[in-house]
């Protein structure tokens, strides 16, 4: 009886694993927060501290100090044939108006070449001089273009103008999907 139980056993347990079908995930989601009060690569130069919008810190930034704060995702092939949305949000401020600073998203390809450059930065309706606003937005690329891609660099940018133009709470999550 023993033998039988066993044998029952293997037998419905080989036919449950067998009949399992193969999860393919179809979503991965990589969501960074920028926020200056953790430890990130090239911001020591641009660090500020008080007056930040949340925490102590900050990355300021003028056209002499022209990148700021920032991220760079590498692209592994496991990402190859995956759509990317790309959602940012950063909280900005500039002392006055024009705003010329900006977030900047840069796709790079394997020799280092920009394949798309794009941003976003306050226009007359969200810009309030000396004052923290928050911009946001979604970048959608298909699966094509992000087949040529291997890093997505997002952050702060300000090439001209006599002003700083400062950013905190960056905001980075990319959902790649099918």
């Amino acid at each position: 009886m023993k033998k039988v139980i066993l044998v029952a056993s293997v037998i419905s347990t080989l036919t449950i694993a067998c009949g399992k079908k193969e999860v393919v995930k179809t979503e991965r989601v990589f969501d960074i927060n920028v926020n200056l009060e953790n430890d990130f690569i090239n911001v020591e130069n641009t660090k500020k501290q008080f007056n930040a919008h949340a925490g102590d810190f900050y990355s300021g930034i003028d056209t002499v100090v022209k990148y700021g704060a920032g991220y760079v995702k590498k692209v592994d092939d496991t990402l190859k044939g995956y759509n990317l949305d790309l959602i940012v949000s950063a909280w900005v401020r500039e002392v006055s108006a024009p705003c010329e600073g900006a977030i900047a998203v840069s796709l790079n390809g394997k020799d280092g070449a920009v394949k798309v450059w794009t941003g976003l930065k306050p226009d007359g309706t969200n810009f309030k001089e000396k004052e923290w606003v928050q911009l946001r937005d979604t970048f959608r690329f298909n699966s094509e273009k992000m087949n040529e891609v291997n890093e997505i660099k997002i952050f702060a940018i300000k090439t001209e103008g006599g002003d700083n133009f400062d950013v905190d709470d960056l905001r980075i999550k990319y959902l790649f999907h099918k």
